[in-house]
């Protein structure tokens, strides 16, 4: 199952909320731009620490990862309509295996970090979310273009969570949801299929940790 590369996940919903006035909105796009700042400065920090041991390394961005993405509303949408019909079981399962791919996706790739930094560009916030814009840009080649890389916030419960990546106009979630939906459809519809694939992916990515 092919997962697009990115330095952190991935991934999306965006749920109906009031619509917040000019100044609400102000306040909004500043808190999440602020949030996503503080997102890759954690980031970088766990990367650069050589204190950390690959497992210790990986606690930490697992923690980071589930404090700051909303793991059940991604993992929903990117099950689509298979969430309706999948038994509390399967949901529970799929959540488990979604949230461990990930993490362990990005901390393998980590491990090839070169100096990678994102500027903050700008923050805006819509009807239900804020949208905090930032450019990628590699340490190794400064002349080239930067990497644009939207991050969609909400607010649930009074705490900041990102719901979706969108790297140069392509939604990270909406990829995933694709790429999910056909494995389903390769196995008959079964979601038993697509938990099956993604068990083989975490033995695969624990072995690769270990090598």
């Amino acid at each position: 199952m092919k997962l697009r590369r990115f330095g952190f996940v991935l991934l999306a919903l965006a749920w109906g909320a009031a619509t917040p006035g000019p100044a609400a909105a102000e306040d909004f796009s500043k808190e999440a731009g602020a949030f996503v700042q503080s997102l890759g400065d954690q980031a970088i920090a766990i990367i650069t620490d050589a204190s950390l041991n690959a497992g210790d390394r990986e606690q930490r961005f697992h923690q980071m990862f589930v404090t700051s993405f909303d793991v059940p509303a991604i993992g929903r949408f990117v099950l689509g309509r298979y969430w309706r019909t999948a038994s509390d079981a399967q949901k529970t399962e799929f959540l488990k295996l979604f949230e461990d791919m990930i993490v362990k996706t990005y901390n393998n790739r980590f491990k090839d970090y070169k100096g990678e930094q994102f500027v903050i560009t700008g923050a805006r916030a819509d009807a239900d979310s804020a949208v905090v814009s930032t450019n990628v840009v590699s340490a190794q080649v400064r002349s080239g273009q930067p990497v644009k890389v939207e991050w969609r916030v909400l607010k649930p419960q009074g705490k900041l969570k990102i719901v979706d990546v969108v790297i140069e106009g392509v939604s990270m979630s909406v990829t995933q949801q694709q790429e999910f939906g056909s494995v389903i459809q390769r196995n008959g519809g079964q979601i038993d299929g697509l938990l099956a694939t993604m068990r083989e992916r975490v033995q695969q990515q624990n072995q690769a940790a270990r090598s």
